[in-house]
């Protein structure tokens, strides 16, 4: 039997995400009416709306994490590993949650980069140390870790992605072949822009 919690994260991630809703327009009435509860349950497992979706962003954060870990195990083309790195992280950060976190939730925002920098930590040992792709440093591994680290927090952030008029994923896509083909050669592997690029006017 699913708990309540779980219900209300799950009602929460299937409105602001799987629907597109987003956060700010989301109401307590309707994330308890999706969970099949009552407004004041939700209070009883959450002090706010904003900290049910955090906790939303949490454990979706650690879904994808797991799903990226399990790509880099198991797929060696390069080209691959960004689509579906894509793929999995856009889920998360759909258009109308990029712009509420800009707009209405900048606090939410400092908690999940604080959070994803966490996890872009684990993802970069485990790319260095258990990926399956066969690869070529450019240069120091340490040196290419800290520096995506450091540029993700200005470039893959609401603010410049809203500023930009891009996507999250065509940002997502420019950073990531940036950095990735920047710092790696792949070998054996000719690498091109991906078929399922989003076409830019």
């Amino acid at each position: 039997m699913v708990k309540t919690r779980e219900k209300l994260l799950i009602a929460c991630e299937e409105l602001a995400m799987k629907k597109g809703r987003g956060f700010y327009n989301l109401s307590l009435v309707e994330l308890a009416k999706e969970a099949g509860v009552s407004k004041r349950t939700i209070y009883r497992h959450f002090d706010s709306k904003e900290e049910l979706f955090e906790a939303t962003v949490d454990k979706v954060a650690n879904k994808i994490m797991a799903q990226n870990i399990e790509l880099f195990a198991s797929e060696k083309d390069m080209k691959a590993i960004i689509l579906g790195i894509l793929k999995n992280v856009t889920y998360l950060f759909n258009g109308q949650i990029i712009t509420d976190l800009s707009t209405y939730y900048p606090l939410l925002w400092q908690k999940i980069d604080t959070f994803r920098q966490n996890k872009v930590e684990m993802l970069m040992n485990h790319l260095i140390n258990n990926s399956q792709a066969k690869m070529h440093w450019r240069v120091d591994p340490s040196i290419f870790k800290a520096s995506i680290s450091a540029a993700m927090t200005e470039v893959l952030s609401p603010h410049f992605i809203v500023e930009s008029g891009m996507s999250f994923e065509e940002v997502g896509y420019n950073f990531l072949d940036m950095f990735m083909f920047g710092a790696i050669e792949p070998i054996n592997n000719s690498i091109g822009k991906p078929e399922c690029e989003i076409n830019k006017n």
